[in-house]
């Protein structure tokens, strides 16, 4: 009988001490937790305020000899005298001569007025940093994100401007700063194309019938002309027509050697939208449009719904619809959308648009078939990398029922747009 009892308590006082145990690694792993949960708190709120506001970026392309680096040294002239800039340069030699020459620029006329070369990152000066030996949209796309990732790591700088080689192209150079490794510290502004004005007269080059030209005018948000002191009234006002006749349109279509400065709000424009008059058939029948319009950066979100802008009149309806640059559409459904819906329509009197697929970026063009009666969609690749666009204009009096409510058919349109877009990245 004691031994019985004597085991019994044994036993309670192995489950005993077992249960302590127990507790004692309960506590334990429950302090480890919250002091990682106070770790982790602790690291978000640090991280909340290390986190840096993005860089505006500017790209400044343009062909050799167009003017590049006096732009940028006109518009570094123009930044605030409390501020420090940064400048990347690109050039495809091996030896850096924009640097020097920009170097040059800084400390000579133009830098005597605001500012000086400053390569240690003192506050209010300008900081040089080249990238040789390439062209940053393709064989040097790693030492250029490099280049640009240590600039504002190191000199923090109120605006970073970027100068592609003549021979680069300017949509790549974006695709670089939209990388996962750069496009969380930079906020992409207006790419500027500068342009010699002086190609639109009788001393043109030729470089205006170049893929290069068309692409770099293409991707930018503001044309700059260049030796507007040197060029005619006629080739300045063809310069000008040359600009406007852009889709979507150029925010800003400058003059750049006027007073021999530019103007620094151009650095911060956007691509406007503007109505569909100038494109739609019969110009007396043209539409009512409401002004060009800047598209406001909180409306377009990455896979969020599309911005739409509406335009009638008694005998044409537009929509246009604008997605999020990392917006990504299925070629083949995009191209079973215009084939099996927008060319059967006999409604449609004309479409545009730039849609992102994959890396590449494409305008929908129609091709005919050799009997002349059937056509289909081809895609060309373009430069434009603002956001993904499509605007359709119909012909009212037509189909009576699209008529009656043209609301659901722009939705319609919406949605079939949505069902070409890829899922959101996870």
């Amino acid at each position: 009988m004691r031994c019985g009892a004597v085991v019994a308590a044994a036993a309670r006082a192995r489950d005993e001490d077992e249960r302590r145990r127990r507790d004692a690694t309960a506590r334990r792993v429950m302090k480890v937790r919250q002091l990682a949960l106070i770790r982790i708190q602790k690291s978000h709120v640090t991280s909340a305020r290390a986190m840096p506001t993005p860089t505006p970026v500017n790209v400044v392309t343009g062909a050799l000899g167009a003017g590049k680096t006096t732009t940028i040294a006109r518009a570094l002239a123009m930044r605030p005298a409390n501020e420090t800039w940064a400048v990347v340069v690109n050039e495809f030699g091996a030896l850096g001569i924009d640097g020097a020459l920009l170097d040059d620029a800084i400390g000579g006329d133009v830098g005597a007025r605001a500012l000086a070369s400053d390569r240690d990152g003192a506050h209010g000066g300008v900081v040089v940093r080249e990238v040789n030996g390439g062209c940053v949209c393709c064989a040097t796309a790693a030492p250029f994100t490099l280049a640009v990732t240590q600039v504002i790591r190191r000199y923090a700088p109120a605006r970073v401007l970027v100068e592609p080689s003549g021979m680069g192209d300017a949509g790549r150079v974006i695709d670089a700063l939209r990388t996962e490794h750069l496009k969380s510290s930079v906020d992409i502004r207006a790419t500027l194309c500068v342009v010699d004005v002086r190609e639109f007269g009788a001393r043109e080059s030729g470089v205006r019938t170049s893929a290069l030209f068309a692409a770099q005018c293409e991707c930018a948000d503001a044309l700059v002309g260049s030796f507007a002191d040197c060029a005619t009234a006629d080739e300045i006002a063809a310069f000008e027509a040359f600009g406007r006749g852009f889709w979507p349109k150029k925010a800003a279509v400058v003059i750049g050697a006027r007073a021999n400065v530019i103007d620094a709000r151009i650095l911060d424009v956007e691509c406007g939208w503007e109505g569909a008059s100038d494109d739609a058939p019969h110009a007396s029948n043209a539409m009512n449009p409401s002004g060009p319009f800047v598209l406001p950066r909180p409306t377009l979100v990455y896979h969020g719904e599309p911005w739409m802008l509406k335009n009638v009149t008694s005998e044409y309806a537009s929509c246009g619809y604008a997605f999020h640059a990392d917006d990504v559409f299925v070629r083949p459904l995009l191209k079973e959308f215009f084939d099996a819906f927008v060319l059967r329509r006999v409604d449609v009197a004309r479409f545009k648009g730039i849609m992102r697929v994959g890396a590449d970026w494409v305008r929908p063009d129609i091709v005919h078939g050799d009997d002349g009666a059937s056509h289909s969609i081809a895609f060309t690749s373009v430069a434009y990398r603002r956001d993904s666009r499509f605007e359709l204009i119909r012909t009212r009096g037509i189909d009576a029922d699209t008529d009656a409510d043209e609301d659901a058919f722009w939705n319609l349109i919406r949605e079939k747009l949505l069902a070409c877009r890829k899922p959101p990245r996870v």
